[in-house]
């Protein structure tokens, strides 16, 4: 949520005070990558043990594909679902197709 308010709010408001301090997501993006990094560690570890699970990591390729298609599913989901609205606005924006 931090994130959308951080990329909409300029729409929303004028003040330089509510803008600088809303627009810092970059702050909540490096939060939430340093608690998944946190997570994984959790994940990939005996807990109560200095030691990491021998099972998970035997293979770390496939450790690290699946987490990205754990995400992967939901990711296209709501990019599929979207995808008219983002469309939408370009239209309405008049921007030209071209990439």
């Amino acid at each position: 949520f931090p994130i959308i308010v951080g990329h909409f709010v300029k729409f929303g408001t004028q003040n330089k005070v509510l803008l600088k301090l809303l627009t810092q997501e970059n702050v909540f993006v490096g939060g939430f990558f340093i608690i998944s990094g946190y997570v994984a560690g959790y994940v990939a570890t005996n807990v109560g043990e200095r030691d990491y699970d021998r099972k998970k990591l035997a293979n770390p390729e496939l450790f690290f594909w699946q987490k990205v298609m754990s995400y992967y599913p939901l990711h296209f989901l709501v990019s599929t679902l979207f995808s008219p609205m983002f469309i939408m606005v370009d239209r309405w924006m008049n921007h030209p197709w071209k990439t």
